[in-house]
């Protein structure tokens, strides 16, 4: 019951600094893509990347350390919404800020969580052509799925099982409910705003 509890508590926790990310990456793209697209084609991209892998260093900087010393975060969010927004120019570019900051954080798990934010925002952008017609939701979701776990996956490649398995435990369902939701969110947001007017 006290484990449900936590769980339930930090995906809240986690989804309302997903919500945050989602706003200011709304705005960006809202306010500043379509005119930084009419000069250059890649601008925006950059922009993308820059912007939100800020947001993908401030996913890590709001995590809370729990009593264990692992640390719920949806740092690999901000890399999979600059996948989708940007393709992989944006992400991979957002994935190299936020990994880079999760580098600099320094921890047992600093390589694996570094290197998977990276390759994240890469492989967002590579598929993000893919996430449309009528289960497009659908499709975000897997992605959300697959990335966020694939990111909890890698923890296991670098380090000792005993001690990833600790590191994932407590945080693996509230990491991937809050980032599959925020790319499902982002990715509807998006699709609005592409939407011609009338």
């Amino acid at each position: 019951m006290v484990e449900l509890a936590s769980t339930v508590t930090n995906t809240l926790f986690l989804l309302g600094t997903a919500s945050l990310v989602i706003i200011i990456a709304y705005l960006t793209v809202a306010f500043n893509n379509k005119k930084l697209a009419n000069k250059n084609r890649w601008l925006p991209k950059i922009v993308i990347g820059v912007v939100f892998g800020l947001l993908s260093a401030y996913g890590t900087l709001m995590a809370v350390k729990l009593a264990d010393g692992t640390i719920p975060n949806v740092r690999e969010l901000g890399a999979m919404m600059a996948g989708v927004a940007g393709g992989p120019v944006g992400g991979l570019i957002a994935g190299l800020i936020g990994g880079i900051h999760r580098f600099s954080v320094g921890g047992i798990t600093m390589i694996p969580c570094g290197v998977a934010t990276i390759l994240v925002g890469l492989i967002a952008g590579l598929v993000s052509m893919k996430l449309t017609g009528k289960y497009y939701l659908l499709k975000a979701a897997v992605v959300g799925i697959v990335l966020e776990s694939f990111a909890m996956g890698l923890v296991f490649v670098f380090v000792p099982f005993e001690t990833a398995y600790m590191a994932v435990y407590q945080v693996y369902i509230p990491m991937v409910a809050a980032s599959t939701i925020g790319l499902v969110l982002w990715t509807y947001f998006l699709n609005k705003l592409k939407a011609p007017k009338n």
